[in-house]
């Protein structure tokens, strides 16, 4: 199977196609991968793209928030590193630079349309199960009030939640990933998480009306 018919086969699912990726992942030997597509063999690249493409593409679809923009995002971030695989220095995995080609392209492309990113309800799901929702809140109606306080957050701090608490990237990672230190990674999640909190405590068990 291809790698974009993988994405495909793992569209309404990006936990699902994260997992696919993390074993895939789990399954090759990059350094030799990496080493063999900068000398020119384009099979082992092709191999490091259906290794990395399910997460990326999980990644992609949650900072853009919808399956077109995410599979667009995800098919760049490999031809881009695909031109610079002679850039390529090894001073991070070749996954965290994959990871930080693909948060840059997010980035650029919503700040060249002027527009946010969306939010589809199944990043909020992911997010919905912290905190029970109210009992005069039903489950349809919380996660449209959780898609509505992450659309919020701003750019830096949304991505940086994304990275952390979806994907599950250690703080070093998502500093990699997002050009800024293991500290200042920390505080925007720290900061992301207390924003949501403060936006969603009135429909959350025990907030106020």
């Amino acid at each position: 199977m291809d790698p974009w018919t993988m994405a495909r086969a793992g569209r309404g699912s990006p936990a699902a196609a994260a997992g696919v990726g993390r074993r895939m992942a789990g399954m090759v030997d990059e350094r030799a991968l990496l080493e063999r597509a900068r000398a020119g063999d384009g099979q082992a690249f092709d191999l490091l793209v259906r290794a990395h493409f399910p997460r990326v593409y999980a990644i992609a679809f949650r900072l853009a928030g919808n399956h077109e923009d995410a599979e667009d995002l995800a098919q760049e971030a490999f031809v881009r590193a695909h031109r610079g695989l002679a850039l390529y220095r090894g001073e991070s995995s070749f996954s965290t630079w994959i990871y930080r080609i693909a948060v840059h392209l997010a980035r650029d492309r919503f700040r060249r349309a002027g527009r946010r990113p969306g939010v589809e309800l199944l990043v909020a799901d992911e997010l919905s199960g912290a905190g029970g929702p109210a009992e005069d809140l039903d489950g349809r109606e919380l996660r449209r009030v959780i898609v509505d306080a992450i659309g919020r957050l701003p750019e830096r701090l949304r991505t940086a939640l994304v990275l952390r608490a979806l994907e599950g990237l250690d703080y070093e990672d998502v500093a990699a990933a997002t050009g800024v230190t293991p500290d200042t990674a920390r505080t925007h999640v720290m900061q992301a998480r207390r924003a949501l909190a403060r936006w969603l405590k009135p429909f959350l068990r025990g907030g106020e009306a």
